[in-house]
């Protein structure tokens, strides 16, 4: 018997996802669909409660309980099947538990673990890049304007293979700039990403741009809506020989139409780097969103 598609599983997922109030970018069908490289999922309906566990080498639920609230009930027998599942490992987890959701898990039950934060800004501070604080930005943007003619469009499904070729070379540049295994690893998993993205955009209902310099393109973005109010900034690659670019196409994304009257942008957390961690606080976010992992006590 054949495995159905991911996709599949897409209008379930949206279904339960309209019921769930978070706005972290793990609760989105897209965020599932690209990594499935790394992970099996399957999807359940407990007691209300759409339920995705993921299994690479040991299993947990990649969201909480999806729906308009999280059932104890779905929870109990959740824990008791990933006990059963991973007999003793130590996997067994909710991964991406807002911090409104903490409710559902007293601290009395469940281990409580803040793994990051994602980073929100007002949608307007990045279209405007006004004021003292955003000086270096406005600087990097119209030094790259004065410095350089381009073409910002949309993505195009014929435009994948030179895209892929665009991320090998600027994973090449950071391989050459680290040693660490961490960073390295991400390196390698963001290749699957971003070709899953590449190839299956418009499935995912993603939007998709590029900047093009002399019919070459030297860098792309993608992204897509957690909520009618907060888009989220999927994945960017510029061409690090070309400065300003990366703060130009990013400033483009988000003046873009297509994001509509979108109050918030969501660029995700910073994978404990300090690095990324720096550029993102430059841009002078207006909430830090913080995500919890959830087990319980040994």
């Amino acid at each position: 018997m054949s495995v159905p598609s991911l996709l599949n599983y897409k209008p379930l997922v949206e279904r339960y996802l309209k019921e769930t109030p978070a706005k972290l970018s793990a609760f989105s069908f897209v965020t599932i669909f690209v990594w499935q490289d790394f992970f099996q999922f399957q999807f359940e309906e407990i007691d209300g409660n759409l339920c995705i566990f993921a299994d690479a080498d040991g299993t947990f639920l990649y969201l909480p309980p999806l729906g308009h609230a999280i059932s104890r009930e779905a929870t109990d027998l959740i824990f008791e099947r990933l006990r059963t599942l991973n007999k003793g490992k130590s996997v067994t987890r909710i991964e991406n538990v807002t911090e409104e959701q903490l409710r559902h898990f007293p601290s009395g039950d469940y281990k409580i673990y803040k793994k990051g934060y994602e980073y929100f800004y007002y949608r307007r501070d990045l279209v405007g890049l006004k004021g003292d604080e955003y000086k270096s930005k406005r600087h990097a943007c119209n030094h790259f304007v004065k410095t350089y003619s381009v073409c910002y469009r949309p993505y195009e499904k014929s435009m994948a293979v030179e895209c892929d070729a665009l991320f090998n070379l600027w994973s090449q540049e950071k391989r050459r700039k680290t040693t660490d295994e961490i960073d390295l690893a991400l390196l390698e998993d963001n290749k699957a990403v971003h070709r899953r993205i590449l190839e299956s955009f418009k499935d995912l209902d993603i939007i998709g741009r590029v900047v093009e310099m002399k019919g070459k393109i030297v860098a792309y973005t993608f992204g897509y809506f957690v909520k009618t109010d907060v888009f989220c900034d999927l994945v960017e690659i510029a061409d690090t020989r070309y400065k300003g670019l990366a703060t130009y196409i990013f400033n483009q994304f988000c003046n873009d139409p297509a994001l509509g009257d979108v109050k918030f942008i969501n660029v995700m957390d910073d994978f404990a780097m300090e690095k990324v961690n720096h550029t993102k606080m430059s841009f002078r976010p207006t909430i830090l969103m913080p995500a919890y992992t959830v087990s319980l006590w040994s």
